[in-house]
């Protein structure tokens, strides 16, 4: 039986919700979107450079506990064929269905085509890989990634769960809380910004990403590491002052050195070494302390939570289409910046509360495309949702 942690709990949600509110401010940072504003808000564009240096990197470190959470004592074949149902699934579905609109709706704000969905869609799988065709996982390569890299990582996690390998993990715990050794975890991410940023391309797009499959690989087996230690978590949660300091110190370095006053910052070859070792201490620093403050604070389990554990992954699948429609119009209709990504914001929720709560939780047949639990049958035999998250 998994037994959950309200910690990792909140970290999901958290960690999710921020991402729906970057998303919803895309159309509006400067950045290239697939609708994008002629107008930009500087103030936002920063938020969200800020946010950039470690959400994802979150995402991927709260995904490498649950890993072990899930593997659990299950065979590995067993564990395999669950990743599937509980990410494939989803993913080709997500391609299929959830991220057509979105790339149709691109195509209309760029002049790329003219008519309405229904005369696009015999065209919407044709052309091969996006950007080039219109086939896309947009925002679900999460998925993809969390996938391939849990069947590569998947000898590394079986073995972490032998007796031997938690008896090494709780010693290296125990001796990186004594020393401060975990900030070796730096190392792995500054070299991958070092040696693989500048040979890697299609980033998020799987092939070709080396850092990106490099440092969030090193993110899943660090998380996994991290909460199979209870001294290094009490250790993080001792010290998450002084991460804090150091975290805001980095982004500080890196936001004088390399990003203020640009779009989009030049990296030269001469400035790529201190960039490297100050991104991988910036993004470790506010891990640290983001675990430190969670694990002190975020220990109650109130019903909220079950609730937004549930929802969280069918959230995550399907915001982006409805945030996408509701930019579209919003710009559409000449409603300015500010007021613009706060309606996107609002848009979004609404828009996917509803289609959640009226389309996906309650039917047993939609929610394994969405990766959810199915339905469970009480005694008294009324179908009724599963208690936690999938």
């Amino acid at each position: 039986m998994t037994t959950r942690r309200a910690d990792l709990d909140w970290l999901r949600v958290i960690a999710f919700g921020l991402l729906i509110l970057y998303h919803a401010g895309m159309a509006w940072s400067g950045w290239t979107w697939h609708v994008t504003s002629a107008d930009s808000i500087d103030w936002l564009r920063e938020a969200m450079r800020f946010l950039n240096r470690w959400r994802m990197p979150l995402l991927f470190l709260v995904s490498g506990a649950a890993i072990m959470l899930a593997l659990g004592d299950r065979t590995s074949g067993g564990f395999v064929v669950d990743r599937l149902k509980r990410l494939l699934l989803p993913l080709a579905f997500g391609m299929l269905v959830i991220v057509p609109p979105q790339v149709y709706l691109e195509r209309l704000w760029r002049g790329e085509f003219t008519g309405s969905l229904f005369d696009w869609l015999p065209q919407a799988y044709s052309g091969g890989a996006y950007p080039s065709g219109n086939l896309s996982w947009h925002h679900l390569w999460f998925l993809a990634y969390v996938l391939v890299l849990t069947l590569v990582l998947l000898p590394v996690f079986l073995w972490a769960r032998s007796p031997t390998a938690r008896d090494a993990v709780e010693r290296a715990g125990r001796t990186a809380a004594h020393s401060g050794l975990q900030w070796l975890m730096v190392l792995p991410l500054a070299a991958s910004i070092l040696w693989l940023a500048p040979v890697s391309y299609n980033i998020n797009g799987l092939v070709g990403d080396w850092n990106g499959l490099v440092s969030y690989g090193a993110l899943l087996l660090f998380g996994a590491f991290i909460f199979g230690s209870a001294d290094l978590l009490n250790a993080l949660q001792r010290q998450r002052l002084l991460s804090l300091a150091i975290g805001i110190a980095a982004y500080a370095a890196l936001y004088v050195g390399f990003f203020q006053g640009t779009v989009r910052p030049v990296i030269s070859p001469e400035a790529r070494p201190a960039f490297a070792l100050l991104s991988a201490i910036n993004t470790m620093a506010w891990l640290f302390a983001i675990l430190g403050f969670a694990h002190r604070y975020l220990t109650a389990r109130p019903a909220f939570l079950a609730e937004a554990t549930e929802a969280v992954y069918p959230f995550y699948i399907l915001h982006q289409t409805v945030t996408v429609i509701a930019v579209y119009w919003l710009l559409t209709l000449g409603v300015p910046p500010v007021l613009g990504f706060f309606a996107a914001i609002v848009a979004t929720f609404v828009g996917t509360s509803a289609i959640y709560a009226g389309l996906v939780r309650p039917w047993r047949w939609v929610r394994p495309l969405f990766g959810m639990k199915p339905l469970t049958r009480p005694q008294g035999g009324v179908l009724a949702p599963p208690h936690g998250a999938p």
